[in-house]
């Protein structure tokens, strides 16, 4: 006989049994979205607002194409809207975990001009307020031009 100090574990955990299932169903089915949307978009954010709304969104989902989009997104906001580097260090400086999604993006995986426009824009370009965010991506383009893909 069962006692009902084991029907509630047992209860218990059905219950979180179910509840991890669920929660791993959603995370597939929006980190699937999220990659078909990125395929068929040819994913690019006009902005680094956009780009943190999505990171805010799927970042539970960065690896793979999505990761490999991401990088390429931050390369295109770097390369492409440099002007735009002071709103990336006001995002930066409110959450320390974008800054740290954005660097991690700046990678081997990246057009190496791309990441020698990036190096060389940190270095030569960087918008007063934004020195440390420079100096960061400086330092991340100076390793994936070696191949380091640490962070």
């Amino acid at each position: 006989m069962i006692s009902t100090k084991q029907r509630i574990t047992i209860a218990l955990g059905m219950v979180v049994t179910l509840l991890s299932v669920q929660f791993g169903h959603a995370r597939e089915r929006s980190c699937a979205e999220l990659e078909a949307r990125m395929l068929d978009e040819a994913f690019t954010p006009r902005s680094w607002e956009t780009l943190y709304t999505s990171y805010r969104s799927y970042r539970q989902c960065d690896d793979g194409a999505i990761g490999e989009g991401y990088s390429e997104s931050v390369a295109r906001l770097l390369v492409d809207h440099w002007n735009a580097l002071p709103q990336l260090a006001g995002l930066a400086r409110r959450d320390a975990e974008f800054r740290a999604f954005v660097m991690r993006h700046v990678d081997a995986t990246l057009n190496m001009d791309d990441v020698e426009k990036i190096r060389k824009k940190a270095k030569t370009l960087c918008p007063t307020g934004s020195r440390t965010v420079c100096n960061d991506l400086a330092k991340r383009a100076d390793s994936a031009l070696k191949g380091d893909t640490s962070p």
